[in-house]
C-alpha cells in the first residue's frame, strides 16, 4: 500500500480544497492502493473532512487524521524565526512524519503540486539506507549565497515539496529531533525553515530524485504536465485565474466534492435572475424577472394606500402572472 501524507493549515477555507485536488490527481493516474495521512490544526472543518471521506471511499481508499499540536521545545523555537509567519506552522508538520506515523516510509506532498503520472513509480524507488530521496531545487541558486552561510551546499540542496521519507531510516538515528532544533536555534534567520532543517540534518544522507518527481513550473519547457509531478512553486499557483495550471487544476477539481459544491451554487443562482430598468428612472414601473416568471409590480405612493383599499387580483396569461393595481375602494366614513 502506498502511503501519502499532506499537511496544511486551513484558516481561509481553500487549502483543503487544494490538498482534495491534489488528490484527485494522485487517484487518477494511479491504481494502486493508498492510504492517506491528513496532517492539520483545529482549523480544518468537520464539513472538509466530509469532503475528504467522500472523495477517499470513492476510490475506495484509506485515510487517517493527525491533529497536530506542535511540541513545546519547538514553539519555543520558532518564537525567534520571523520566516515562520510567512509559512505558517504547518510547513513544520512534514519534520514530526517520523514520530506521529507508523509507516516504515511515505511519500509527503505540498498542496501546490499536480501529479499527472503514475505515484507508484515513486513509491517503488529503494532508499535502502538513506533517510529520504528528494529531488534538487531548482530555483535555488537565486538564494545560494544565503544557503551557504548555513553551511549548505546549493549544489545538492533539495527541495521539501515532494519527498520520499525512510521513516524507519530516520528513527534509527535517535537524535534526529534535537539536530532540528540545534539547527534552528543556531540559525534563526533562516528563510526556509523546514527545508533547511532537512537539509541540514538529513542532506548528506539523501538519494538524489529524478527531477521528474518535482518538476518547477517554471522551469517546465512548453508547459509540458505530462508524465511528472508538477510543482507550482513561487508566487504563481496552479489555482490562481492567470496561472497556466489552471485549466490542469480545475480538470482535477472537477472530480472532488469541492467542485460539486461549487457547481450546485452556480445552478442556484442561474435560476434567479434579475434585469436593470427599463423604463426612465421617473417612471413607477420596473420588470423583473424571476425564476423565469415576468412579475409585473407598479408602485402605489404612500397616500394612496392610505386613503384607498386595495383589491389584488392574480390574472394568469400564458403562464405569465401580471399583480397590479385593479381596482381601488375609497373609504367613506359616515
Amino acid at each position: 500500500m502506498i502511503e501519502i501524507a499532506l499537511a496544511f493549515q486551513d484558516k481561509d477555507g481553500q487549502y483543503a480544497e487544494h490538498a482534495g485536488v491534489v488528490l484527485a490527481s494522485i487517484f487518477h493516474h494511479t491504481s494502486s492502493q493508498i492510504h492517506v495521512h491528513i496532517l492539520h490544526d483545529a482549523s480544518l472543518t468537520e464539513n472538509n473532512k466530509r469532503k475528504f471521506n467522500k472523495l477517499i471511499a470513492k476510490h475506495n481508499h484509506t485515510i487517517s487524521y493527525y491533529s497536530i499540536t506542535l511540541p513545546e521545545d519547538m514553539l519555543q523555537v520558532l518564537a525567534n524565526i520571523n520566516s515562520i509567519d510567512v509559512w505558517t506552522q504547518a510547513c513544520m508538520y512534514r519534520l514530526l512524519l517520523p514520530s506521529i506515523t507508523p509507516a516504515e516510509k511515505i511519500i509527503y506532498l505540498d498542496c501546490d503540486v499536480l501529479v499527472t503520472m503514475d505515484i507508484n513509480e515513486l513509491w517503488q524507488v529503494e532508499l535502502n539506507d538513506k533517510y529520504l530521496g528528494a529531488i534538487w531545487d531548482q530555483g535555488i541558486m537565486e538564494v545560494a549565497p544565503i544557503v551557504s552561510a548555513k553551511g549548505l551546499n546549493p549544489e545538492t540542496y533539495f527541495n521539501s515539496g515532494v519527498i520520499l521519507f525512510g521513516l524507519n531510516n530516520i528513527r534509527q538515528n535517535t537524535n534526529w529531533y534535537q539536530e532540528m532544533l540545534n539547527f534552528l536555534r543556531t540559525f534563526p534567520d533562516v528563510t526556509m525553515p523546514d527545508q533547511d532543517v532537512l537539509n541540514a540534518v538529513f542532506g548528506a544522507n539523501y538519494l538524489p530524485l529524478d527531477i521528474r518527481f518535482n518538476s518547477f513550473n517554471m522551469a517546465i519547457v512548453d508547459h509540458d504536465y505530462n508524465n511528472k509531478i508538477v510543482h507550482f512553486a513561487g508566487d504563481e499557483k496552479c489555482w490562481n485565474k492567470d496561472s497556466s495550471g489552471l485549466a490542469l487544476y480545475r480538470k482535477f477539481l472537477d472530480l472532488t466534492p469541492w467542485r460539486a459544491f461549487k457547481a450546485k451554487l452556480k445552478r442556484r443562482k442561474r435560476k434567479v435572475s434579475y434585469v436593470k430598468r427599463r423604463f426612465p428612472r421617473k417612471s413607477n414601473r420596473r420588470i423583473i424577472y424571476k425564476r423565469k416568471i415576468k412579475i409585473i409590480r407598479t408602485r402605489i405612493s404612500p397616500l394612496s394606500l392610505f386613503q384607498l383599499k386595495l383589491i389584488r387580483t392574480v390574472r394568469r396569461r400564458k403562464g405569465t402572472v401580471i399583480n397590479t393595481r385593479i381596482q381601488y375602494q375609497r373609504r367613506i366614513k359616515r
